[in-house]
């Protein structure tokens, strides 16, 4: 099955998560005079020369991994703490023309199935809007976690996993590692996706794909 699915989804960043306002320019970090007792700053952003977008460098202390489960959990919620967040998630498919769906409602987020479930050794993957015609969408404050943020997904019966946010990356939309997202893994990871970079009205899409990876800790 996932044979197939890897290779219908070539481009489904292309246009996943799209919505039609431009995202407003990310900041960039402010200026620090140092000292001779001062430490060097976390830097939010760095962006190196490959214009892949890195959320860092200086990541807090990791917590374990956690042992991936057999089953994983049928995600019915998702809640991120950090950008006060809390939607709910229901399954998507792909679509003829190689695009991972998404849900019909800016506020709700999508999640691949048949895919790998969260939980479950490989990666999952869920993606939402970033904007839409009247403002924001779900996933418009997807760009402001840092590493080590907490994603929580619930199922129908209440059991949480948490996972921890690792880095955070953005790419040219037809740049987007495609087996970096989507395809196999000896842990148990979660990766959101959505649109980021200006807006082309002409080709009504945004320019470049936010991805956040995470990993299960709990």
């Amino acid at each position: 099955m996932k044979p197939f699915f890897m290779s219908m989804i070539l481009f489904c960043l292309i246009a996943t998560g799209c919505g039609q306002n431009a995202e407003p320019p990310i900041p960039q970090p402010p200026v620090i005079e140092k000292t001779v007792e001062s430490k060097a700053p976390d830097l939010p952003i760095v962006i190196d020369s490959t214009k892949q977008i890195k959320y860092g460098p200086f990541l807090p202390a990791k917590k374990i991994p956690a042992t991936p489960l057999v089953q994983g959990i049928i995600p019915k919620k998702l809640q991120i703490p950090a950008i006060q967040l809390s939607t709910l998630v229901e399954p998507v498919g792909v679509l003829q023309n190689g695009q991972m769906d998404v849900p019909k409602a800016f506020d709700r987020v999508g999640i691949l199935a048949p895919w790998t479930r969260p939980g479950m050794k490989g990666n999952a993957v869920i993606a939402g809007h970033f904007d839409h015609y009247t403002g924001p969408a779900v996933f418009y404050n997807l760009r402001k976690l840092q590493p080590g943020d907490h994603i929580k997904v619930s199922d129908a019966a209440g059991k949480i996993l948490t996972f921890q946010v690792n880095r955070v990356e953005s790419f040219l939309a037809d740049q987007a590692p495609i087996e970096k997202i989507f395809g196999d893994t000896d842990g148990s990871h979660l990766n959101l996706i959505t649109c980021s970079g200006k807006f082309n009205k002409k080709k009504q899409e945004h320019a470049r794909r936010l991805v956040v990876f995470s990993e299960l800790v709990q």
